[in-house]
């Protein structure tokens, strides 16, 4: 058994990003990252470039080598956790057992895998880790035809990156568009139209039932019936978390940790940030989970400061932007349409350029935005500060309205 003052389960940009400013805070108490990954601090968001042949290996790494040790951080590597016993504070790996004060849970999330048959064949990849980006980018030089399968940033990344390596690449999509579910029948069509125009064909109200090869994927099936070549498939399909290790800790454990807007867990000494944690968000007045780096490395910020003794809430607008090719597009703040939310659009499929504004008691709480990279920091500040548009709500879908003048 080691005893460790500040235990940080998960090496991701949350978890170091809380070693890192408890160590600022406290000089002198020992500090551990565990992390099941083979590799330090590397960038999620550059993996896609990587795979562009737009990064090297090296670049992806957020922080040297050497800033570790001079930082007096312990970091443990390619070490799985299988228990947490919150009572008696400590945890489990599968090498040795720790000790600890003060713990933090950052472990993040593992990609959704398809239970398809055929599905565990050599080519059927998923990208989440640097190991994941550097067999697709083996796989990629083996290939010539390319299958995208999932919605979402992640399919988006997987299909500039097949057709930026010159593979024919289809998208298997189960809605009438692109991610029609999440970001609106508009938005979908204009997604749809400008992968098209990259070069992907996109072949909606499909799904693939069977891969098959013989050793490796040679082709996939669709449930119509057709079958497509395919030397690699792309899947995005989502995260899930990784809780089993959390069973019987005594932690509140809903899709993820609870925690309130301290990132405090229901157990004293235990916080949790990152993709895992299920917190009291005070800008969307929801408890719930914002899965991207921006989030994870202000909530790492905001949990070291809290272990090292202060306490402060934890509040941003969630913001995630990626771009496709020569377009854009960006997420802002809570996404998620319900019956409670009103959807307004502005700008037209006929310039390439959608905004899909989403209000709720009149106040805009979320929005998403193709081609609009001028709007995202007047939609940010719209909804950090909760600013009441009802004198306003019926000029938003005119698209020559200026949202700066919303006050």
């Amino acid at each position: 058994m080691r005893n460790v003052d500040y235990l940080i389960l998960g090496g991701g940009i949350a978890g170091t990003t809380a070693a890192e400013e408890i160590r600022r805070k406290d000089e002198n108490s020992s500090i551990t990252i565990i992390t099941e990954e083979a590799d330090r601090l590397y960038s999620r968001v550059l993996l896609p470039h990587f795979l562009r042949n737009e990064n090297t290996p090296e670049s992806l790494f957020v922080r040297p080598v050497d800033s570790y040790p001079q930082k007096n951080l312990e970091l443990l590597t390619s070490t799985k956790i299988t228990k947490v016993d919150t009572q008696n504070r400590q945890v489990t790996t599968d090498k040795e057992e720790f000790s600890y004060k003060k713990l933090l849970i950052a472990t993040g999330g593992k990609v959704n895998r398809l239970q398809t048959p055929g599905a565990e064949l050599p080519g059927v990849v998923y990208l989440r880790t640097l190991t994941d980006a550097k067999k697709i980018k083996e796989q990629m030089a083996l290939s010539k035809n390319a299958i995208v399968i999932g919605g979402g940033f992640i399919g988006i990344e997987f299909a500039q990156s097949f057709i930026k390596n010159n593979l024919k690449t289809t998208s298997i999509v189960l809605e009438k568009s692109f991610w029609e579910s999440v970001v609106g029948e508009n938005s979908a069509k204009l997604l749809t139209q400008i992968l098209t125009e990259l070069g992907v064909t996109v072949l909606t109200e499909s799904e693939v039932v069977e891969f098959s090869g013989e050793g490796k994927l040679q082709g996939v099936k669709l449930k119509n019936g057709q079958t497509l070549p395919a030397d690699i498939a792309g899947v995005g399909v989502g995260i899930h978390m990784e809780l089993s290790h959390l069973q019987d800790s005594g932690l509140m454990i809903n899709k993820g940790v609870l925690t309130n807007e301290y990132l405090e867990t229901s157990v004293p000494s235990v916080w949790a940030a990152g993709d895992i944690a299920e917190f009291k968000d005070l800008v969307t007045g929801k408890v719930h989970q914002l899965g991207n780096w921006s989030n994870a490395s202000a909530q790492g910020r905001a949990v070291g400061i809290n272990m090292a003794g202060e306490r402060i809430a934890f509040q941003t607008t969630s913001m995630y932007s990626i771009n496709i090719f020569e377009s854009n597009f960006s997420f802002l703040g809570d996404p998620v349409v319900d019956e409670q939310t009103e959807v307004i659009e502005r700008g037209d499929l006929a310039i390439k350029k959608l905004g899909r504004l989403l209000i709720r008691n009149d106040v805009i709480v979320g929005a998403s935005l193709i081609n609009l990279p001028l709007e995202r920091n007047v939609l940010t500040n719209l909804i950090k500060n909760k600013t009441k548009i009802t004198s306003s709500k019926a000029k938003l879908s005119d698209f020559s309205f200026d949202l700066s003048a919303i006050s």
